[in-house]
């Protein structure tokens, strides 16, 4: 297995989605990296993807419920079934001593469908929102379209 670097393409152009897409990649990453380790540190790092992942969620549907973005529930419902699939892989990498190339190749490929598709609408979606001048979602958005 190789180490995916980041590219533009994955940009969502929200700072605050893009950050946080790097970190879940960098956690996928060390997860590559740990072929060689004992089953019990691949498993930390198997549960540090998918509780970044939960965490990521959250913050993603936080600024699409503060944005009123329309697609929500069809958003939402895509992270409940990532999460789904990664607990049923985590026990079969549990259970057996080959399953970290099916875990990574999966999460790999849902992250680049995932980023390339429903987050590039999501992000187009919070480029263009025009929240009411210093209401909470006007300040939401000032944070995290943000760029350094």
């Amino acid at each position: 297995m190789h180490i995916y670097e980041w590219k533009n393409k994955y940009d969502v152009g929200v700072d605050a989605i893009d950050v946080e897409h790097k970190n879940l990649l960098t956690c996928i990453n060390k997860l590559i990296t740990a072929q060689t380790l004992d089953k019990s540190m691949i498993l930390k790092l198997a549960d540090e993807v998918s509780l970044y992942a939960k965490f990521h969620f959250l913050s993603e549907e936080n600024l699409m419920c503060l944005t009123h973005y329309p697609d929500i529930t069809k958003h939402s419902q895509c992270h409940v079934l990532l999460l789904n699939h990664l607990a049923v892989k985590r026990r079969y990498l549990e259970e057996t001593t080959n399953g970290l190339q099916d875990y990574v190749n999966f999460l790999v490929k849902w992250f680049i469908d995932h980023t390339q598709t429903i987050d590039k609408e999501l992000g187009l979606y919070l480029k263009n929102y025009k929240p009411i001048p210093n209401s909470p979602e006007h300040v939401i958005q000032q944070l995290s379209m943000k760029k350094n």
